[in-house]
């Protein structure tokens, strides 16, 4: 018996070492019902002060640009999206979006009366592959630069996902339901890197 729990306990240390093993599964939060099922994982870790995130999207379709046109961004198609504050109120928090073709878009939301500062290097380095059946989005913010503490109990924010598959659909790690999709909402923030 003695042999059997020691068994056990080595499969449930390599289980939970393995990468994506806390990862967080996104709910929907809007429309009502998809015909996609937990399509999006999201999973963080901390390096010095790189944060990583990692996605994982599984859809039988893909609505994507290689290129993207004038006046297009990320967030009109499948994208993945990252929020991250260190501010007990929320602000300002920083956006970071990846798309499959690893297209991104980056923006500095100061407070709810300030204008979005849209289009700037917050320092994000990524990567996205396609896979067969989804894909991956791998995502590094230096968080020194954006004026960690070096707390990491202060890392908060929120993991998204906007999916187009009839009718388009919004995926949130901490968000409620809504009839309409709304990520910016800072009140909803939790530690990121409890999905680890």
């Amino acid at each position: 018996m003695a042999w059997y729990v020691v068994k056990l306990l080595v499969l449930l240390a390599a289980l939970l070492a393995s990468p994506g093993a806390l990862a967080c599964d996104l709910s929907l939060v809007a429309p009502a019902k998809s015909v996609l099922k937990k399509p999006v994982q999201a999973s963080a870790s901390l390096a010095d002060d790189i944060l990583r995130v990692r996605y994982s999207v599984t859809a039988p379709s893909l609505k994507a640009k290689k290129v993207l046109g004038p006046g297009q961004y990320p967030y009109m198609f499948d994208v993945v999206e990252l929020f991250v504050t260190f501010s007990e109120t929320g602000f300002p928090y920083f956006e970071f979006e990846v798309s499959p073709y690893n297209q991104t878009f980056q923006v500095k939301i100061v407070g709810h009366a300030e204008p979005f500062q849209e289009g700037i290097d917050l320092g994000l380095v990524s990567e996205a592959a396609l896979r067969p059946g989804g894909w991956t989005a791998d995502l590094k913010i230096p968080l020194k630069a954006l004026g960690w503490d070096g707390d990491p109990g202060r890392i908060r924010g929120n993991f998204y996902s906007v999916l187009e598959r009839a009718p388009r659909s919004y995926w949130s790690s901490f968000l409620p339901r809504a009839k309409k999709p709304n990520f910016h909402q800072p009140q909803f923030f939790q530690p990121l890197l409890r999905c680890q």
